[in-house]
């Protein structure tokens, strides 16, 4: 039986093209491509397989093409043994990828393309789910289509009315959101987890001039983190500021570290952690994330505990 089932992941899953460069090339020059390669990611699939490695069953919902890239992202998510009851495959649509530039540092550039994967509808996620969800985590990069914003709106507010917590991770696709919608999706959400870029976006778009811990805990958030890399995370209650640093780990690739940290997060709240053991959990998930050449892998919370335990912290 799983540890917890009634989580939501809101987000796409696309196909992730890897491209692996010495050095990022300089605009208008060349580089050298080392290795080339293909994955099936995306926001929504990197915080589900996360929480599935840590023994969790997740809903994930997104929109498929069936086209070839839909049709192997689906396979991938069966083969895996992910719910597919909120996955809908539209023949009219094209699937989405990702071109992913990744240096020897293991820094990152991303090339979207926007297929179907933001493509929604509130029947996605049927009452005799929803029902069961306490948890919903909820990434930008499905709010950049004006289209479903009503959709989503409406089906978080039911989920929120029946008692579950809504994670929002706003990606660095947020400045395309509309402001109205987004200034409401972040008035309903329970956590708020930006990178300090992203944060910083949130801020110029909605013209925030107070902190943006404050702003947020004012409108009703419980808690705000912000990411900061390998420095790790600043987080704030009502009541209390957290500061709990990154692990030291060789990392060969960034991709999918922040979406690992949020299935982390969420792990240790839906276990009732406090939320500097969620916070620990969530840095240990990202740190862990980073030694793949990919945008999730394969561990178990042993491994997470033991890097807590016996790692060491990158102050």
């Amino acid at each position: 039986m799983s540890l917890c089932n009634g989580i939501l992941v809101m987000g796409g899953v696309i196909l992730d093209q890897y491209l692996v460069v010495e050095d990022y090339p300089v605009r208008g020059q060349d580089a050298v491509i080392t290795d080339s390669f293909d994955r099936v990611g995306g926001c929504a699939l990197n915080v589900a397989y996360t929480l599935k490695n840590l023994g969790c069953d997740p809903y994930i919902t997104a929109t498929l093409g069936k086209d070839d890239r839909g049709g192997r992202i689906y396979e991938y998510l069966r083969s895996r043994g992910f719910r597919t009851d909120c996955v809908r495959l539209d023949g009219e649509a094209q699937s989405g990828y990702c071109s992913i530039i990744v240096d020897g540092s293991g820094e990152r550039t991303f090339l979207t393309y926007r297929g179907c994967e933001a493509a929604f509808s509130s029947g996605m996620v049927g009452d005799g789910i929803a029902a069961r969800i306490s948890f919903v985590y909820l990434t930008g990069y499905y709010l950049l289509d004006p289209r479903y914003y009503g959709d989503i709106l409406f089906i978080l507010k039911k989920l929120k009315a029946r008692g579950s917590r809504i994670l929002f991770d706003p990606g660095p696709l947020v400045k395309h959101v509309g402001s109205d919608f987004l200034a409401k999706v972040l008035e309903i959400s329970d956590m708020v987890v930006p990178n300090r870029a992203e944060r910083d976006m949130i801020a110029e778009k909605l013209n925030i001039r107070q902190e943006f811990a404050g702003w947020c805990l004012d409108r009703g958030c419980r808690l705000v983190i912000v990411k900061m890399g390998r420095k790790g995370v600043e987080a704030w209650t009502g009541s209390r500021h957290y500061r709990v640093p990154a692990y030291k780990v060789e990392c060969r690739d960034g991709t999918g570290a922040g979406d690992s940290f949020a299935g982390g997060l969420i792990y240790g709240m839906v276990r009732g952690l406090e939320v500097e053991e969620c916070l620990r959990i969530a840095n240990a998930c990202g740190s862990i994330t980073t030694t793949f050449m990919k945008p999730h892998g394969d561990f178990g919370i042993e491994d997470v505990m033991d890097i807590i335990n016996h790692g060491e912290e990158d102050v």
